[in-house]
């Protein structure tokens, strides 16, 4: 995981503003989706591969509450353990966690190339947005292989999709420990088969009825020239109610997954469609032998 930046991400404002969400926990319209989106998978693979324990690693990619991914799996009876590169982004995390009274271990590491868990420990790796902060994506999923017996969910943006290649016209420089090449299926399904991984399903999702941006709508109406647009929206942001999946597992909002799914009518859109506007690509992957 990079460094702080001395210059602030166009492209990917999560490097810079993932600890305001921690103030705020408004999320937004954009990130509430796709974890909702996200959960109907997490019950499909939980009862197709009989999940008992999983980690997600690494864990720091989406944009939004960090180290809060894997809520779903502690609600169902799977304690995650969530992997990060940073102690504050932990820390932060864990209270969060510790609010909602569910069971998470969290787990600081330097790098990802090796895990300190013994072999074959979990039912199920996976990660979302982030294998572009892994180094050597060799020997990640060597070490995956080496602690993962049933199953990997893999999800990365979309990169042919309209909103990544728009979001691309907005980067102005290198960003340190970078390396979006790793999102590139032709660079890591080749991995997986050699290591004995079977790709099971493949697809798009969190396709919703708006581009992928990946910041706050009103960071790039900045980056456009357009703050002036917020002026009205400014003045009475204390009036706008938060949206954050938070509330929906604290039980204060039982009605917003409802709310928010109403949204995914493109989930079942035809394939055109969902290569130019799906936010991301998802794999589902068997390692051979393990039934």
């Amino acid at each position: 995981m990079p460094d702080n930046q001395e210059k602030k991400s166009a492209f990917l404002s999560i490097l810079h503003t993932w600890p305001e969400y921690f103030d705020t926990l408004d999320e937004g319209l954009g990130t509430t989706y796709e974890r909702f989106i996200l959960q109907r998978y997490f019950k499909e693979i939980k009862e197709q591969y009989a999940v008992e324990s999983l980690i997600e690693v690494p864990s720091f990619g989406m944009t939004g509450v960090s180290g809060i991914n894997s809520l779903w799996w502690s609600k169902n009876g799977v304690t995650p353990v969530v992997v990060d590169t940073d102690s504050q982004r932990i820390q932060m995390a864990e209270k969060v966690w510790q609010k909602l009274n569910f069971e998470v271990q969290f787990q600081l590491v330097e790098q990802y190339r090796r895990l300190p868990f013994k072999d074959q420990t979990f039912d199920m790796g996976w990660n979302f947005a982030s294998l572009w902060f892994v180094a050597d994506l060799g020997d990640f999923f060597m070490e995956m292989n080496r602690l993962v017996k049933k199953t990997l969910f893999i999800c990365v943006p979309n990169q042919m999709g309209l909103g990544y290649k728009l979001r691309g016209l907005l980067k102005r420089q290198d960003i340190s420990g970078f390396f979006p090449q790793n999102c590139d299926p032709d660079n890591f399904l080749p991995l997986l088969s050699r290591l004995g991984w079977r790709l099971m399903k493949k697809g798009y999702l969190d396709i919703p009825p708006w581009p992928d941006i990946a910041m706050k709508k009103e960071d790039l109406f900045r980056k456009m020239g357009l703050g002036f647009l917020l002026k009205n929206k400014e003045q009475t942001a204390n009036n706008v109610q938060r949206t954050c999946i938070i509330d929906y597992f604290n039980g204060e909002r039982p009605e917003l997954e409802k709310k928010i799914l109403k949204y995914d009518f493109l989930e079942k859109a035809p394939f055109p469609i969902k290569q130019i506007w799906g936010h991301h690509r998802f794999f589902i992957f068997e390692k051979r032998g393990w039934a």
